[in-house]
């Protein structure tokens, strides 16, 4: 297997996802001008990272490569049997921190100067979507099944982007959660 990579990008997450299983795999460097060229178009239709490459061919969208890599490696334990109720609340949170938390991050941090009427409006939307995080926290270690799965894997590594914009003030239960992960 081999990953195309930025530091410091939604790659860094599939990263994890490849220590956390103990995957061989290749690292390719990318710096951000590598990315639209016509060879890594090829890749990735948009020019983005991460890309994760295997025998078959190329596959892109980091959410959808942890839960893939989840799948390839079941001993790791990083999801549950398919059909399970447990496997579903992966898939959930999964989902739920790209379009309910990440998006309204990038917002508050990409207009913090040039409009803060919109950034304000992505701290208020990321305020709501934390506050179920939070709740969902209560009392347990790990989002899903008391133990550390796919899904902790990509909310964390949103939910570290919204503890570097200074987001998570006042969240005791994300806090300690980052800890731990």
């Amino acid at each position: 297997m081999r990953i195309y990579h930025v530091p410091r990008s939604r790659s860094t997450r599939v990263l994890w996802a490849l220590e956390e299983i103990g995957q061989p795999y290749e690292l390719t460097l990318m710096e951000g001008e590598d990315r639209q060229t016509d060879e890594h178009r090829r890749r990735h239709p948009l020019g983005r990272v991460p890309v994760l490459e295997d025998e078959e061919g190329f596959l892109f969208e980091s959410a959808a490569l942890c839960l893939q890599l989840a799948d390839l490696d079941p001993d790791a334990q990083l999801n549950w049997p398919l059909a399970t109720h447990e496997r579903g609340l992966v898939y959930q949170w999964t989902v739920f921190a790209m379009t309910e938390l990440e998006s309204p991050i990038i917002e508050a941090r990409r207009h913090r100067e040039d409009d803060p009427a919109l950034a304000r409006a992505g701290v208020e939307r990321f305020q709501v979507a934390a506050a179920a995080v939070e709740q969902a926290l209560d009392g347990h270690e790990y989002l899903v099944g008391d133990r550390f799965s796919v899904a902790d894997l990509v909310c964390g590594a949103v939910l570290i982007l919204a503890k570097d914009a200074g987001l998570t003030d006042g969240l005791p239960n994300i806090n300690a959660y980052l800890e731990r992960l």
